[in-house]
């Protein structure tokens, strides 16, 4: 829980010392880390300062964004094209210079989704606030607006369904169901191949910021790093400190920027 971590605000000295020693790269997730949650997740936005801070880490830090969101929408949402970009929990990277890499063996699940899809929608069409969210190598169930009676039934309906599927599994986030191509692959490792694109792996130190319950793959899997969890998502973290919220987060940012 995040309230038995140390506040990575009142330990940044502690960090900036663990800095020195090795270079940081820098890896946020967007929604609920530089962006609020909102109740329809088409309209979640960063402001302008969130992104100006980030700006000015990136030219500090080799700093990447990771997020379940499709790769494209985070990219055009955060709009600052010289960072790389994990989307759809890593399935597809992109970053400078026109580098792309995406999952092959992801790429062959994406049939089954064009068949899910439907299937999905036609079952949960009766429960209002139900909201679908296809990204290339995912795809979101949103229930932020169902009645909270119903989420149960929200979540039992998909196990169900994909009890037929076993190329895909189910993984839940904030109000959220993420089904996914049933691939070794996650946000952490993710970060462990962009380690690679951002510098030498064995001279870096990681520091991922999230707060999504997707985001503990990151926190477990992520060699030599640490992890800061922002908020609480109700579940054991292997996260090392927390921020509160948002302004917490802008505060840490500032933090780091000062010499």
């Amino acid at each position: 829980m995040a309230n038995q971590l140390p506040s990575a605000l009142k330990n940044v000295e502690e960090l900036k010392e663990k800095f020195r020693v090795k270079k940081p790269l820098l890896f946020l997730d967007f929604d609920g880390t530089l962006a609020p949650i909102v109740e329809k997740h088409e309209d979640a936005a960063i402001s302008e300062e969130m992104r100006d801070l980030v700006k000015q880490l990136s030219q500090v830090h080799p700093t990447a964004v990771v997020s379940g969101r499709g790769m494209k929408d985070v990219s055009q949402r955060v709009n600052l094209p010289e960072l790389y970009y994990a989307g759809s929990h890593g399935f597809e990277i992109s970053g400078p210079r026109n580098f792309i890499k995406e999952n092959d063996e992801a790429q062959k699940v994406l049939p089954i989704f064009d068949k899910i899809e439907p299937i999905l929608k036609e079952k949960l069409q009766d429960i209002k606030g139900v909201d679908f969210e296809r990204k290339k190598f995912t795809l979101a169930i949103h229930y932020r607006q169902v009645d909270e009676s119903r989420a149960p039934e929200v979540h039992n309906r998909v196990s169900e369904i994909l009890k037929d599927y076993p190329e895909l599994l189910k993984a839940d986030g904030k109000k959220v169901i993420e089904i996914r191509p049933a691939i070794d692959w996650h946000k952490g490792k993710a970060v462990e191949f962009l380690k690679l694109q951002l510098g030498e792996k064995d001279q870096n130190f990681s520091v991922y910021i999230g707060d999504d319950v997707t985001d503990e793959d990151a926190f477990k899997y992520i060699d030599d790093g640490l992890g800061i969890l922002v908020g609480d998502h109700g579940n054991k973290t292997y996260a090392d400190y927390s921020l509160e919220d948002l302004d917490e987060v802008k505060e840490f940012f500032k933090l780091l920027l000062k010499n």
